[in-house]
């Protein structure tokens, strides 16, 4: 048997208000209808409504008054969305502050659903979102209904439907205001009374909008689930309210997006493994900054420092006035500690050590060595450091192997003069006089990119010189030029 949930946010700009801000929670404060401050502006949400900033105040002379944040009613719906796909993958973005959830399958992890209903409600905490309203029925109509009933947290089974719908008040259905006017001179004020005319007759007098109510009335579903595809990317803004061109301002501002941007990861199970700053400028212009972490990580301090020390080696030329943080997340990674080895730093300790040797060394000169895919045998360059995932064997857990040669490379490879007939070496000049080659090994020949400009051949010697040192050479077939590549030691 199918079972919905449904998340409901009443006033959503007001929701959007206060987590943003969580000390104007229990204040009286008003939702401006421009995203810019005004006396005369019309307040559309929280308290006062209708009113302009002039006559609430001069009726409530305390009342606070925010303008309206598009940045964060957008950060609030896609929280509430996180909430939702916590617990199911299966969620419809229905409209603003207006979420279902199929709950089908979701027994093994909720064998209750008063259970569920609490765990909702406590994510939706945990992400700022408060208050939040949560009904759960056998229709997504149902479940808004029990939602919305007073204040939500109504579970509504099958059997107990009709006794349900009877009582409940008429503008829960959210009819046009000619249809309730004449429905209200009819007598019907309640969805059990609404749902005893027959349907044909309501089509008659009232027309589309009457068979729509008369089938919601009677917890019906006017059209199929239509999940959301799931998103892994996660965003945050703020408008400042006022261009900072203070770091330390910026770094104010920026801990709360952060900090609102690590509740949604957490709620998910995740974790920020890279961080993508965009900033809006007075002027109109926009400035990126991209952070990589060096391990995914939910301290907020960490990210903050991290941000800050990439804005001290690149900031705007401009004031700010809109911070967006795209967030890239990643599991957190857990390993088991070895008693006989040092623990391995925490991924934020990890970052803060990274960022702080890019600051001293500048950027893209701190990393890890990594091999490049080519036959060319001095090619490598720089890739992100991180710590080795859990089950890498360690060093300890290495086969026994018998000594071997080692090769000191040389790099760049050393020009030399080289004597020999037919491409073989027979004399080396390292330095003032020649070498004469007492054994020799090779060629072994390596071309390769020959499809680009990098393009190489090669044949490689391994050479004993009348020194006793043990030489590797190679000869460019190109312009027939002569290297030292490196020293067996």
């Amino acid at each position: 048997m199918a079972r919905v949930a449904c998340l409901f946010i009443l006033d959503l700009p007001l929701a959007a208000a206060c987590r943003a801000e969580p000390e104007l929670r229990g204040k009286p404060l008003g939702i401006l209808e421009s995203p810019r401050y005004g006396r005369d502006e019309t307040i559309i949400a929280g308290w006062m409504r209708g009113l302009t900033v002039v006559q609430a105040r001069a009726v409530k002379p305390d009342l606070i008054v925010r303008p309206l944040s598009m940045e964060g009613i957008q950060s609030a719906q896609e929280a509430l969305l996180d909430v939702a796909s916590s617990v199911s993958p299966r969620v419809e973005d229905a409209a603003p502050g207006l979420t279902y959830i199929d709950l089908d399958g979701t027994q093994a992890l909720f064998p209750t659903e008063r259970g569920l209903l609490t765990a909702l409600e406590t994510r939706a905490r945990d992400v700022g979102l408060e208050p939040i309203q949560v009904g759960i029925g056998p229709t997504r109509t149902t479940a808004a209904l029990a939602a919305r009933d007073r204040g939500g947290g109504t579970i509504v089974q099958r059997k107990e439907l009709q006794r349900f719908l009877h009582a409940l008040p008429l503008d829960l259905l959210d009819p046009e205001e000619e249809t309730l006017d004449r429905l209200t001179l009819w007598s019907v004020r309640t969805l059990g009374q609404l749902a005893r005319i027959p349907i044909h007759a309501l089509g008659t007098r009232l027309g589309k909008e009457g068979v729509r109510l008369a089938r919601r009335a009677r917890g019906e579903d006017l059209s199929p689930f239509r999940p959301t595809p799931p998103r892994l990317r996660f965003e945050e803004g703020t408008e400042c309210g006022y261009p900072v061109g203070n770091l330390e301002a910026l770094a104010f501002q920026m801990r709360g997006v952060l900090d609102r941007l690590t509740r949604r990861l957490r709620v998910r199970g995740l974790a920020a493994r890279e961080l993508l700053v965009e900033l809006t400028l007075q002027s109109g212009g926009h400035f990126e900054c991209k952070v990589e972490l060096g391990a995914p990580t939910l301290e907020v301090p960490v990210l903050v420092s991290l941000v800050r020390l990439s804005l001290e080696k690149s900031s705007p030329d401009e004031p700010v006035e809109r911070i967006r943080v795209i967030a890239t997340p990643g599991s957190v990674e857990t390993a088991q500690f070895d008693l006989f080895l040092p623990p391995l730093p925490t991924p934020a300790e990890l970052a803060m050590t990274v960022a702080r040797l890019e600051a001293l060394c500048g950027p893209g000169q701190v990393g890890a060595p990594g091999c490049s895919d080519t036959h060319r045998l001095d090619e490598a360059h720089m890739q992100a450091f991180s710590i080795p995932p859990a089950g890498t064997s360690s060093v300890r857990d290495a086969p026994l192997q018998r000594p071997t040669l080692a090769l000191r490379a040389l790099r760049p490879p050393r020009a030399v003069r080289v004597w020999g007939q037919e491409g073989l070496p027979e004399r080396v000049q390292l330095s003032e006089h020649p070498l004469q080659i007492l054994s020799r090994a090779g060629p072994w020949r390596l071309f390769g990119e020959w499809w680009g400009e990098r393009r190489f051949a090669r044949d490689y010697f391994d050479v004993e010189l009348s020194d006793s040192g043990v030489y590797r050479l190679y000869r460019n077939l190109e312009d027939e030029s002569w290297f030292v590549d490196g020293i067996y030691d």
